[in-house]
């Protein structure tokens, strides 16, 4: 639950209009002079949750590189974010017994979560925005 706090926070930071905004675009540099562009988009929003999808490309000069596709749902109230699909596979297991029929780690749901906490720490240090940002208060 740390990392999903801790996303929360690196969410916050990116995307700190999430309320009234409907997507954040970033672009960050990977390799050298090779950049991939990260896009974060409203699906849902509830009272006390939103929905939204973190999607990574690199353009189409290498078809042959393809980022994972996360979906996460934000708690406003507890102050979390949590991964609810990564690659279309959804109700992930706090823990998975080896060998299973899916080929999950033991901690398969906290390596997700910690993969969306490394992405967004990524941005945070390396993002720039693509677009102009505005703040409405």
């Amino acid at each position: 639950m740390a990392e999903c706090d801790a996303n929360y926070v690196r969410l916050t930071r990116l995307f700190p209009d999430m309320r009234v905004q409907d997507s954040r675009h970033f672009a960050i540099e990977v390799v050298a002079e090779d950049g991939a562009e990260v896009r974060i988009d409203i699906r849902e929003r509830c009272p006390f949750t939103t929905m939204l999808s973190v999607h990574v490309s690199n353009g189409d000069d290498k078809p042959w590189v393809r980022w994972p596709e996360l979906e996460v749902r934000v708690y406003h109230d507890v102050a979390s974010a949590e991964v609810i699909s990564f690659q279309r596979q959804r109700n992930f297991r706090y823990r998975y017994e080896l060998p299973n029929d899916h080929m999950y780690q033991p901690d398969e749901k906290s390596q997700i979560n910690r993969f969306l906490g490394e992405l967004l720490s990524f941005c945070l240090a390396n993002g720039r925005a693509v677009e102009s940002i505005s703040f409405n208060s």
